[in-house]
């Protein structure tokens, strides 16, 4: 054969071996004897847990990194990516999610979807939010409980969804294992229980098991409930349950559940990653208050600093308006002062969240637990509107003062942050991200500040003049 025709034939060759080589998918890695291994990952919800946004991010990637060396054929994250939906959240999500050693199969939880706006989000960054998993012998049906559990954010994605789910439930082989994912577990203790805002309601929840007995699958994993929790029915379906690595409400250690699959059998453990972080302050009976004084936040304690600061600036054109006058009390500048000051120590002690366990702990007391939302927020209402227009009369009569009106308005956007978070924190704060509450609230302290300067030079110039005419 030629030297030119064998180089050209040897040359096809390695170009078919590469073409096919690049054609090859990875495949995900499997244990010997065809059985497969994958780990399930509770709640990292940066900005919950104790020490702010980046304690949050550095105790998931501890997760992450532990995880690497089993070589997991997939991670299962169950939902609550974020607390509030914040570009800087997301970013150490997504920052501390590049330490994964295994494909992440994501889940949407409830703080990720509240509304069809929310949902369209989700999937624009992180694509479907219930879909189908399978490696080798063992299949993943990851749903979206936000839209399956109940129809009450879009009737459209809940009938979509139940017939995809359904459809695709009915027609897998016989031959697969199946694992059901989702945030909330469809019931915590038994399956007869009543409606829990943490579990899916009797009529969602009969169906879903339905299903599951009809096509005999026996496991659904979850997070959302911040304890590490496994039940099984009587007729053998298991509900596992992992807190997360954000907050634990049992005080259980962070870490992960540990599935291998081989045929039909599943063998599951714990890998115990870090300790619990401890509260440094907790009050019993009150699992949301964790007042910041005690667990450092950068965050807060920056914003803090700008209350007081503002506050002070108040508190000096109080202090030289109370002068010019002859000794009358503070006035308008003297309380907004003193509502920074309020908003400040918050920002330290978290007195919405304080509020917050108390309206629950007497909600659940007197049975109006699913309506407390409502009467909070009806009652917060009501006082900030007596409080607007008493101050507004009394502003009224005392002086036309542009600049403090100005402070007042500005006044609004803490004051609406801390009834939204007092109502709750899962939903109503979620109005907007948190870094747009944090921008506004900026904005309110330049508003402020300006207004207190420019209002103290002019009651300095005016008491000036006073001085000059009676010399």
């Amino acid at each position: 054969m030629k030297p030119r025709r064998l180089a050209a034939r040897l040359a096809l060759v390695v170009l078919l071996l590469g073409a096919f080589g690049r054609a090859q998918p990875v495949a995900p890695a499997r244990l010997a004897g065809g059985a497969v291994s994958f780990a399930l990952l509770g709640d990292p919800q940066i900005g919950y847990g104790l020490g702010g946004d980046l304690a949050d991010g550095g105790r998931f990637r501890e997760v992450l990194d532990t995880t690497v060396g089993e070589r997991f054929a997939f991670l299962v994250i169950a939902g609550d990516l974020t607390q509030d939906r914040g570009f800087w959240q997301h970013w150490i999500f997504e920052a501390s999610l590049r330490h994964a050693g295994a494909k992440p199969l994501l889940v949407a939880g409830n703080h990720d979807v509240t509304s069809e706006r929310s949902l369209s989000a989700y999937r624009a960054k992180y694509g479907a939010d219930f879909y189908r998993y399978a490696v080798g012998g063992t299949t993943i049906l990851v749903l979206n409980s936000e839209t399956l559990r109940t129809p009450a954010i879009s009737l459209h994605e809940f009938d979509d969804q139940w017939r995809w789910f359904e459809r695709t439930l009915a027609q897998e082989p016989s031959t697969q294992r199946v694992f059901l994912v989702a945030h909330r577990p469809p019931f915590r203790d038994s399956e007869d229980e009543g409606d829990s805002s943490g579990t899916w309601p009797r009529p969602t929840r009969a169906r879903l098991l339905e299903n599951m007995r009809r096509h005999h699958v026996t496991w659904f994993l979850a997070g959302h409930l911040h304890e590490r929790h496994a039940v099984t029915t009587s007729d053998g379906i298991h509900v596992v349950v992992e807190p997360g690595s954000a907050r634990s409400f049992d005080a259980s250690p962070i870490g992960y559940r540990s599935f291998r699959v081989d045929g039909d059998r599943v063998d599951e453990r714990f890998v115990k990653v870090l300790d619990a972080p401890r509260p440094p302050f907790r009050v019993p009976g009150f699992d949301n208050w964790t007042p910041r004084l005690f667990d450092f936040s950068v965050r807060h304690w920056l914003f803090t600093l700008g209350y007081l600061a503002v506050a002070a600036l108040a508190l000096r054109t109080a202090r030289i308006e109370r002068r010019q006058a002859g000794g009358t009390p503070l006035g308008m500048w003297g309380g907004i002062a003193a509502v920074l000051v309020f908003f400040g120590l918050n920002m330290q002690l978290d007195i919405d969240e304080l509020l917050q366990d108390i309206g629950r702990a007497g909600a659940r007391a007197v049975g109006i637990l699913p309506i407390r939302h409502l009467i909070t927020g009806s009652g917060l209402l009501l006082g900030t509107g007596a409080a607007v227009w008493w101050l507004g009369r009394r502003f009224l009569a005392a002086r036309r003062d542009r600049g403090a009106t100005f402070a007042l308005a500005a006044l609004g956007v803490p004051a609406a942050w801390f009834c939204l978070s007092t109502i709750s924190h899962h939903d109503l704060r979620m109005v907007f991200p948190e870094e747009t509450w944090d921008l506004l609230t900026i904005a309110a302290f330049v508003v402020i500040g300006v207004a207190a300067v420019r209002a103290a030079r002019r009651a300095s110039g005016a008491a000036a003049t006073a001085v000059a005419r009676r010399g």
